[in-house]
């Protein structure tokens, strides 16, 4: 065996291995890794506010709940009965319903 030979060898397992490694990972995020589209749970939104805070918009069927994640915590701000037509409820409706929740934000931000 020759050390081109060798290397040659190598040089093609490290590109299958990094092949499958890119694989994972996009289908990892293009959610196609263990999340079907037919699970009644789905993750529709998130937003983080600090460095282990997150608020989150859950989808259970027709109902979107709102829950705030904290490290050892998970708390619901609120719940959107029948969902909403937009693909991301916290830009959804008129002004009035923004402000209606960020007034809701603000009354949970206090506590």
């Amino acid at each position: 065996m020759s050390f081109s030979y060798v290397m040659q060898i190598l040089v093609s397992f490290l590109l299958v291995i990094g092949f499958i490694l890119a694989l994972a990972w996009f289908m990892k995020k293009s959610g196609r890794l263990g999340y079907g589209s037919g699970q009644a749970i789905r993750i529709k939104s998130s937003l983080s506010l600090g460095m282990r805070e997150k608020i989150i918009v859950v989808e259970v069927g027709a109902t979107e709940i709102i829950v705030g994640v904290a490290p050892g915590q998970i708390r619901t701000l609120h719940v959107l009965e029948g969902g909403s037509q937009s693909d991301d409820p916290l830009n959804a409706g008129d002004a009035q319903s923004k402000t209606g929740f960020k007034q809701l934000m603000d009354k949970f931000s206090k506590q």
